[in-house]
């Protein structure tokens, strides 16, 4: 949040309605910036520190709730467990609250996926392996101007203002004039 580039493309062409007209000026500007950064930070780390709090009632009022839905599908679980054979049929028991249902669910479990990804290659099954694919800009730097063109890429070179208010010295009270 201390980095700011208010335009965008450092060109100076901002808002003129206001301009500033001396450097003194600058300086009060960055002071009055760096003031409203601690008191943004200051509202955020306070709203911050109520999520916390909401977090961790609802944790706990939900804790012994989700401990209970548990037991209960345990118990719920056992019971159709000890009544199978009344599945044969009809796969799907339907009461006055919900259904309590069989169903056949195929999952694949892998040991290793590294091994597995191995095997699937050797095997040439690499229809069944998912790749992803990503652009590396930090290697495109490598890269002269002719590729990058010919990759539908270009290089883009910015002269970019930089504004940073010291936000250390905002925090203690000495106040120095402008030199």
């Amino acid at each position: 949040m201390a980095k700011k580039n208010p335009n965008g493309n450092g060109n100076g062409k901002g808002d003129k309605s206001q301009s500033l007209k001396d450097w003194p000026e600058v300086d009060q500007a960055l002071r009055r910036m760096g003031e409203i950064e601690i008191a943004l930070l200051d509202i955020e780390g306070a709203m911050n520190l109520q999520i916390s709090k909401v977090k961790e009632e609802a944790v706990n009022q939900a804790s012994a709730l989700k401990a209970e839905y548990k037991a209960l599908e345990k118990k719920i679980t056992s019971f159709c467990g000890g009544r199978k054979e009344e599945f044969a049929k009809n796969r799907t028991k339907t009461l006055n609250f919900g259904t309590v249902a069989y169903r056949v669910v195929k999952k694949i479990s892998i040991a290793s996926m590294e091994s597995c990804i191995a095997a699937l290659k050797a095997l040439g099954l690499d229809s069944c392996i998912k790749k992803t694919e990503k652009i590396n800009k930090e290697a495109m730097e490598a890269l002269d101007d002719n590729t990058l063109v010919k990759c539908g890429a270009e290089r883009k070179t910015t002269d970019t203002l930089k504004i940073e208010p010291n936000l250390e010295k905002l925090r203690t009270p000495v106040e120095e004039p402008f030199v």
